[in-house]
């Protein structure tokens, strides 16, 4: 005995219904094809170039749509103050001046910023800080000096006076009150 296996007839009904979903594929994949092709069109050529321009150091200029003003001509830069003229010293500090020791002191370390002269005096007794502002001649004495690894630190109850070869700091309380660079220095 012989057995075929026939395949079914195909029912009146199955036939659109296979195609039916392969057609609504195909139909929506050329609506999309279509919208595709229309948006490209319609942007014309001038927007599917693409120009290369350097970077530039100032973009900021980019972003302005008024033309550029001519810029001004360069400022001279400021002249740098004019140190004091230098001030005669000696042995004892500063000659004429409350930056200098008493006869029988010597003078440890004389010094001139643009603002102040200072000289540190030293006797039998310890050390004295003698200090002049330069601009209305005021001036200080204090005789709580103690050296540092740098220089000197002279104090005033709450005020701080810190002297070496390069710069005279003033420190009030915690407060930095100014820094002067050293324009003239000799340690003695």
């Amino acid at each position: 005995m012989t057995v075929t296996d026939h395949a079914p007839a195909p029912d009146a009904h199955d036939e659109p219904r296979s195609r039916g979903p392969a057609l609504s594929i195909v139909v929506a994949s050329l609506g999309t094809l279509v919208i595709i092709v229309a948006l490209l069109a319609s942007r014309g050529p001038a927007e599917q170039q693409v120009h290369s321009v350097p970077a530039q150091p100032n973009t900021v200029s980019a972003w302005v749509a008024a033309p550029a003003k001519p810029s001004p001509p360069p400022r001279p830069a400021p002249a740098e103050p004019a140190a004091p003229v230098s001030m005669p010293m000696d042995t004892r500090g500063f000659v004429d001046s409350a930056a200098r020791c008493d006869t029988d002191q010597r003078a440890v370390a004389v010094a001139r910023t643009e603002h102040s002269a200072v000289a540190v005096c030293r006797d039998a007794q310890g050390y004295t800080y003698r200090g002049v502002r330069l601009r209305d001649g005021a001036s200080l004495r204090l005789d709580d000096v103690r050296l540092i690894p740098a220089g000197f630190e002279a104090r005033n109850d709450t005020t701080t006076y810190r002297l070496t070869s390069t710069e005279l700091v003033v420190i009030a309380g915690e407060a930095l009150q100014s820094r002067d660079r050293v324009i003239e220095y000799r340690a003695g």
